[in-house]
């Protein structure tokens, strides 16, 4: 009786272990990465939007799957509008772009 609780517990946190690694190495959604985004933006975000189709995308000559989307702030001289690419595999911020010229 001994030995199978001793298996039976190896064999659950093995099986735990791999269940982790599996859901952690998952593409992050389109909704996080736009949360994640907004949250490193210096002041707040008046709008948003994130295309939900992940995109190939090459960067600095390394290749990323993306989603892309743009936000909106106000300043003291009016709205800015932004452009940015997040990689879609660790939802880190590849690129932010100011589109008023």
């Amino acid at each position: 009786m001994k030995t199978s609780a001793i298996l039976g517990t190896v064999i659950g946190f093995v099986a735990g272990a791999l269940l982790t690694k599996q859901l952690s190495s998952r593409p992050i959604t389109p909704e996080s990465a736009l949360k994640s985004l907004k949250q490193k933006v210096p002041s707040k975000v008046d709008g948003s939007w994130i295309y939900t189709a992940k995109e190939s995308a090459e960067l600095n000559g390394l290749s990323y799957n993306v989603y892309k989307g743009g936000f909106t702030k106000s300043t003291s001289s009016g709205e800015e509008h932004f452009l940015f690419t997040v990689d879609a595999d660790t939802g880190s911020v590849l690129e932010i772009a100011n589109t008023n010229i």
